[in-house]
């Protein structure tokens, strides 16, 4: 999909050239010098009627008319640039996509030298532009009939940067990405390749596209629902910083389309099992140790809290499991523990519990893809949301106002609230991280949607035990450009849900202060543990379009996820 390009942008064949407009007193000036005169000064005029503006997130399209061998010019404004930063630009990449795709416009090229000031490098413009070139042109088609029209998609984008000197002949081959091996299109799950006329495989810019059979799913699971993965065409000589940093970016936006795509599927289509297969698939993809705890399983570990979570749920429950050995010996070792709860009482159009579990497996997705030098077990518990445990009565698996639960490590829970699933899931989920040798936690999860009033659905909250460890999982979220805030516990929370006079502790006091006591509960079973909790509750789900997305899921942590395993590795 991304080339480097050779030569002069401006002399490029594609549907249009992208190039960013800076609000600077001669806009045409320096890399854009000979671009004016092309049009005889016809650029600067619009420019002074206000037809062509560098204002911060404006958009014209300017048709060359011959003058150019490049059909159209698409300049976007970027407003003063001292004020301009990485995920400023990343929105504006995304805007031009967006564009694009709207016109149905199969070829781009992007001038990037003119999207970088003193402030980015061409390495972080690089970056920028490879997540937000997939981000910006997901959509997720859901099961409706489609219209009989044809697609077309973003199939190549250009990228001409002078001022990273010689660049390198096109690929001729692609490195494959999530494809099947028998070169045709699977109805297995992660394992569908796109196959153009030709036969080869490519990448599309709409990457987790997905359109489940083409029809409505009518109550019954969609035997070929997947996630529509292909190939990418990595340009970039290897230590070449700008293609290394498109292609990073290219796996991050991918991934968390990804996470986008298994929280946006009904809960009727993503079961535990499904999840199970998709894991497999992923394990085999990138050599991870793969386990796959069912509740035979569960039962023998002593997971009460788990088996709780479940009840009698439909669908049987599961632990995913997927270990990456990043060194030979396994130790100092990334526990990522993200919750799936197939609920059907969810946002509309979105599953919410899933949230977790989808951040967690598109962290493992770039993971596998950037192979860092980081020990990383990723569990993952998936459940129905169908509390039950032993009731005050007596009587076993009956779903009641008051249940005492057992976990994994013997601590026993009082529990009043049928709806706090995720919250059981963890406290095993992170006991079993630790018999993985986790040295090291952070779970993340959508436990309370009090965390919105708190927050708003613009930052994620978070609860940790060690300062050092969470200053590294938010100078993470920095460079991911995720917003975290951490909020306090005091020993009054930890009072708290140790308060129940039936259990060693109560899992729902009150409702006073709830994504804190969450995070005081998980910490009873984290113990000494260096972890952080993020409650992505507000941050999981949008329900407007933005430059980088529709509505619906977000994929929130990915990156951030992606990124602390890089770092670790870098530390």
């Amino acid at each position: 999909m991304f080339e480097l390009g050779k030569g002069d942008p401006l002399e490029c064949r594609e549907d249009c050239l992208v190039i960013g407009l800076q609000q600077v007193p001669k806009k045409f000036g320096g890399l854009l010098g000979g671009l004016d005169n092309r049009f005889g000064g016809a650029l600067t005029e619009l420019v002074k009627s206000g037809d062509l503006s560098a204002r911060a997130g404006s958009l014209s399209v300017i048709h060359t008319l011959g003058k150019l061998p490049v059909k159209r010019i698409l300049f976007i404004g970027l407003g003063n640039p001292k004020e301009i930063r990485k995920e400023h630009l990343k929105r504006m990449f995304g805007k031009a996509v967006k564009h694009i795709r709207k016109m149905r416009w199969p070829t781009a090229a992007v001038f990037l030298d003119t999207f970088c000031t003193g402030t980015v490098s061409v390495k972080e413009a690089a970056q920028m532009l490879g997540e937000a070139v997939p981000m910006a042109a997901y959509r997720f088609a859901g099961y409706k009939g489609q219209p009989n029209i044809p697609k077309v998609e973003l199939e190549k984008v250009a990228v001409f940067i002078q001022a990273a000197g010689k660049k390198p002949e096109p690929a001729e081959s692609a490195t494959q990405v999530h494809s099947g091996a028998s070169g045709k299109t699977e109805g297995r799950l992660g394992n569908a390749e796109h196959v153009n006329t030709a036969g080869k495989a490519e990448i599309r810019a709409a990457n987790a596209d997905h359109a489940g059979a083409g029809g409505k799913a009518g109550g019954q699971p969609v035997k070929n629902a997947n996630l529509q993965t292909g190939t990418y065409r990595n340009t970039g000589l290897p230590g070449e910083p700008a293609g290394t940093a498109l292609h990073r970016g290219f796996v991050y936006g991918k991934a968390v389309n990804t996470a986008r795509t298994l929280a946006n599927t009904p809960v009727n289509i993503w079961t535990p099992a499904r999840l199970a297969e998709y894991a497999a698939s992923l394990a085999e993809k990138y050599a991870f140790e793969l386990e796959i705890l069912e509740r035979t399983d569960l039962e023998k570990l002593g997971m009460g809290a788990c088996l709780a979570a479940a009840g009698k749920a439909k669908e049987p429950q599961n632990m995913i499991v997927l270990k990456y050995a990043g060194k030979q010996e396994w130790h100092n070792v990334l526990a990522l523990v993200g919750t799936g709860v197939m609920s059907f009482g969810c946002t509309s159009g979105a599953n919410v519990g899933m949230a977790g579990a989808a951040a967690v497996l598109g962290a493992m997705e770039v993971i596998g893809e950037q192979k860092p030098a980081r020990n990383v077990v990723a569990v993952i518990p998936v459940a129905g949301n169908r509390i039950t445990g032993t009731a005050t009565n007596g009587q076993d698996n009956m779903r009641t106002e008051t249940a005492v639960i057992t976990s994994m490590n013997g601590k026993t829970i009082e529990m009043r609230d049928t709806g706090a699933a995720g919250l059981l899931m963890l406290a095993d989920a992170v006991t079993y991280a630790k018999q993985y040798g986790a040295s090291q936690i952070v779970d993340v999860a959508t436990l309370t949607a009090d965390v919105i009033p708190a927050l708003g659905r613009d930052k994620t909250g978070a609860v940790a035990n060690c300062d050092a460890f969470f200053e590294r999982v938010l100078e993470s979220a920095k460079e991911a450009g995720e917003f975290i805030w951490r909020l306090p516990v005091t020993e009054e929370d930890k009072d708290s849900v140790r308060s129940s006079k039936i259990a060693d502790l109560n899992g729902s006091p009150n409702r006073d202060g709830r994504v804190i006591r969450d995070g005081a509960f998980i910490g009873e079973f984290v113990e000494d543990t260096p972890w952080a909790h993020l409650e992505i509750t507000g941050t999981a789900i949008t329900g407007k379009e933005t430059d980088l997305g529709p509505a619906g899921a977000t994929g929130v942590m990915v990156r951030t996820l992606a990124v602390l395993a890089a770092r670790r590795a870098e530390g």
